[in-house]
């Protein structure tokens, strides 16, 4: 799980992150991981994510998916919360969001190994199950544009951002196709990659 995601970080030789990452990075803060929007990421806020995902998949409490998931989601903030949460206060900022990765990069600048954190490749992994509702491995528009409904993104948007990335359908949403879109996601200062769109989002506001 996640191995598609190991060079996630591995590929931006920039010595730190640029303002069009910027604003990708807290798209994604805003989006995905601060679910209360109170402006810090908490274990609330991955508890209430982990509900998202198994309201979506129709995990019942106590079923054993729900049980790993719960499992997966306690292990993956409390690895977050390792290496982003400075202050030590169980709560980490967007500034602190942004500080990991502008570390990441610089790490990424002096050559130093620096692949995809385990908690964020087991998080896309668990986001690719999320959107694949009818679990038959690729994901498509109405799928995503669902999912993403219960995220606060309009469907008319996420639609129109399935339709870039997977240049009108003609590629397969599949999971390896995910990762790499992914990387475009985190890695590229290119305003055009393809990659930029898998949020849903046209315009990184959140």
């Amino acid at each position: 799980m996640g191995q598609s995601l190991k060079k996630l970080l591995g590929s931006d030789k920039e010595p730190c992150v640029s303002y069009f990452r910027r604003k990708k990075l807290l798209c994604e803060f805003n989006t995905f991981y601060d679910i209360n929007k109170d402006g810090v990421i908490t274990v609330e806020d991955f508890n209430e994510a982990r509900k998202h995902i198994c309201k979506l998949n129709g995990w019942e409490e106590g079923c054993p998916k729900y049980v790993k998931t719960q499992e997966l989601f306690d292990e993956m903030w409390k690895m977050l919360r390792a290496e982003a949460d400075y202050d030590s206060d169980n709560q980490i900022t967007s500034e602190e969001w942004l500080r990991l990765w502008e570390r990441r990069s610089e790490k990424e600048r002096k050559n130093e190994e620096c692949d995809a954190p385990e908690w964020l490749a087991t998080y896309m992994w668990f986001r690719f199950n999320m959107y694949d509702r009818t679990c038959d491995d690729v994901v498509d528009v109405e799928e995503f544009c669902y999912v993403l409904e219960h995220f606060g993104i309009p469907a008319r948007q996420s639609r129109q951002c399935f339709l870039i990335m997977t240049e009108n359908e003609t590629k397969k949403l599949d999971y390896d196709y995910f990762c790499q879109l992914a990387e475009e996601y985190f890695n590229s200062d290119d305003e055009c990659a393809l990659g930029n769109f898998i949020s849903g989002r046209l315009d990184f506001k959140s």
